[in-house]
């Protein structure tokens, strides 16, 4: 029963995440995913020391390689439950095998993205924590809200073909 409910709250993650990005706009000075300007853009403005810099640069370098190789294999899970999408959508035992997959590397991104935050946190003062979970919480929000958005037009889309 976990293993389901995890599947499905990876499967759920996934398509927020899909909808929300459609929904967003790259901004004025260009499109910063995966770019790295977004933690770079955090970490000055928690006013990190040098110490806690060269810390925070060595612990990121440190997990590069694992991390990359983890968005690697989301990359070839999430492309294979396309392949199944697209091919035999109706097949159910391919469809849990591909999301299973696609569940599997989300625990994997998850726990590597936990250790390598537990591991900065070490350095960071209790304000520095506290306006970084603040950041974070912002940055959700916003994202929520183009999200539910999305949803809205979605759903006006939805009764509006069904009302002729």
């Amino acid at each position: 029963m976990k293993r389901i409910a995890a599947i499905m709250a990876v499967l759920a993650m996934l398509a927020t995440t899909a909808l929300a990005a459609k929904e967003m706009a790259p901004p004025p000075d260009g499109p910063h995913h995966g770019d790295g300007k977004g933690i770079i853009r955090m970490i000055e403005d928690l006013k990190l020391s040098p110490e806690q810099k060269r810390f925070v640069a060595q612990t990121l370098k440190d997990s590069r390689a694992e991390g990359k190789g983890l968005r690697e294999a989301m990359k070839t899970a999430r492309q294979q439950m396309s392949e199944v999408m697209d091919k035999t959508p109706g097949d159910e035992a391919l469809v849990r095998k591909a999301a299973q997959a696609m569940a599997k590397v989300g625990e994997d991104m998850a726990v590597h993205h936990g250790k390598v935050k537990a591991k900065i946190d070490t350095v960071l003062t209790p304000e520095q924590r506290a306006a970084a979970s603040e950041k974070k919480h912002a940055f959700r929000d916003r994202f929520k809200d183009r999200f539910e958005k999305g949803g809205k037009a979605l759903d006006e889309w939805i009764d509006q073909q069904l009302k002729s």
